[in-house]
């Protein structure tokens, strides 16, 4: 029997959050626009409007986008909200770009699927006080993309020998 080889690079904590933020956009929206029902029109309606509505926009992408990520055995696996999972070798990971807002970091990656078309990913990692969690998936996946291009230059290198 092979044991098998886990290791998770998102956070434990990531659907729930999607999830919280989408229930405040469906709670705030409404009452952002009750609110203007009720007020005269002014200029600080429109910035604060313009606001809450590129926040929605911005959670919207974030619930499309996000993703479970795991390292099992030599394989990653991308699992979005409402997808089957797909697992990628380690050749197929793109270059993954992360930035980072208060204490939560965010890291996109594209892969590259069978049929040569590019799926964009993001891990959502929390490094809040409660949440126990270290991870860097941006190092991580560079790591694996690298050991594995050594791992070919290397076979190729005995072959031609």
């Amino acid at each position: 029997m092979t044991e098998q080889k886990e290791m998770t690079l998102s956070s434990n904590w990531t659907t729930l959050g999607i999830y919280i933020q989408l229930l405040a956009c469906l709670i705030g929206v409404p009452y952002m626009f009750f609110l203007f029902m009720q007020k005269e029109f002014d200029i600080g309606m429109v910035i604060f409007g313009a606001f809450v509505l590129g926040i929605t926009a911005l959670i919207i992408c974030q619930f499309i986008y996000a993703c479970d990520a795991r390292v099992i055995n030599d394989k990653l696996v991308l699992k979005k909200q409402f997808k089957p999972s797909k697992t990628y070798s380690f050749e197929k990971i793109g270059n993954p770009r992360s930035f980072r807002i208060k204490r939560t970091s965010y890291v996109t990656v594209k892969m590259e699927n069978e049929d040569k078309v590019l799926e964009k990913y993001l891990i959502i990692n929390n490094h809040h006080l409660l949440s126990f969690e270290n991870k860097n998936a941006k190092q991580v996946l560079i790591s694996l993309r690298n050991m594995d291009k050594q791992e070919n230059e290397t076979l190729n290198n005995t072959d031609i020998k």
